[in-house]
């Protein structure tokens, strides 16, 4: 193919893209490059466009990610890239079949978030300082890992937002969604202990009508980094690799383990997806399957 009909394949392929397909314009920029870089190798290889075969494209596509050492996304964004070109010369008389469609997409491997175990969770509770600074982060951390609630959730709750009648938290959610979430004893205890005895101890008289649930020293509405800085500080002297998010993950898994509904679980976590909860019962059974493996570990063999 001489380097003028390329081009004009190539203009052809846009407008395709653009008027018949309408996609966007950075998938458009993404497929166009790979139909050029595709058109390329066949150069190379000394064949026709109208030559295009299931074999040719593999050895392409195993060509771009030993050359590039290209991960799973990668590999699949080309794939895409390459049906779409081949969709386009099948609708143009240009080859009979898409020979992309039989290629069979990288399995990414899935990344299961950490959890702490109850006894860590437990070491973890147990760390802070008798003083009222000390009383203040633990009230924070076992509220986390008691409802489940996202760090930039906890920090946003106001004095109004906890309901001790019900032991109910009124929260704010992704995108401006409100939800309840339940609060178990020992954190409603602790929470009824910070707001009458110590929050009072935190309010600055310059900032009297804060009304942050959570106080700084300085009687603030405290941050999420200062909160961050304190748990790495508490973690890293117990060895434990794991952030805030860790616990929302642990109270997840935990209830999970514990019977819980995934609905329920859902809802609770504020997940709009229940794909995304489902993670932790994935999670739940590959624990069970490690744990399987260590009593009976010459069972398959």
């Amino acid at each position: 193919m001489t380097e003028s009909n390329k081009k004009e394949l190539l203009r052809i392929f846009e407008d395709y893209i653009t008027y018949d397909r309408r996609l966007s314009l950075k998938t458009r920029e993404v497929y166009l490059r790979e139909a050029k870089f595709y058109l390329e190798y066949l150069e190379k290889i000394n064949k026709e466009v109208e030559e295009s075969s299931t074999l040719i494209v593999e050895n392409y596509i195993k060509s771009r990610k030993e050359e590039l050492s290209l991960d799973i996304r990668t590999i699949s964004r080309i794939l895409s890239g390459l049906r779409q070109f081949f969709r386009f010369l099948v609708s143009s008389n240009i080859i009979k079949d898409n020979p992309a469609l039989v290629i069979e997409r990288p399995k990414e491997r899935k990344h299961y978030p950490k959890v702490l175990s109850v006894n860590d969770v437990e070491s973890i509770l147990a760390s802070f300082s008798d003083d009222d600074l000390g009383f203040r982060d633990y009230c924070i951390f076992e509220l986390i890992y008691s409802s489940g609630m996202r760090i930039s959730e906890l920090v946003d709750l106001n004095v109004g937002s906890f309901n001790s009648k019900d032991n109910v938290i009124t929260v704010m959610g992704k995108r401006g969604k409100e939800r309840i979430v339940f609060v178990g004893e020992e954190a409603s205890n602790a929470l009824l202990h910070y707001i009458n005895d110590i929050r009072p101890k935190l309010v600055n008289k310059k900032r009297s009508k804060e009304n942050a649930l959570f106080l700084s020293r300085r009687g603030s509405r405290i941050t999420r980094q200062g909160l961050h800085k304190r748990f790495h500080e508490i973690t890293t002297e117990m060895n434990l690799d794991a952030t805030i998010h860790t616990l929302r993950h642990s109270f997840a898994s935990h209830m999970i383990s514990n019977g819980a509904d995934i609905r329920s679980v859902q809802e609770m976590l504020g997940h709009k997806d229940i794909k995304t909860t489902q993670i932790y019962t994935h999670l739940e059974t590959s624990t069970l399957l490690s744990e399987y493996d260590k009593f009976f570990p010459d069972l398959d063999k």
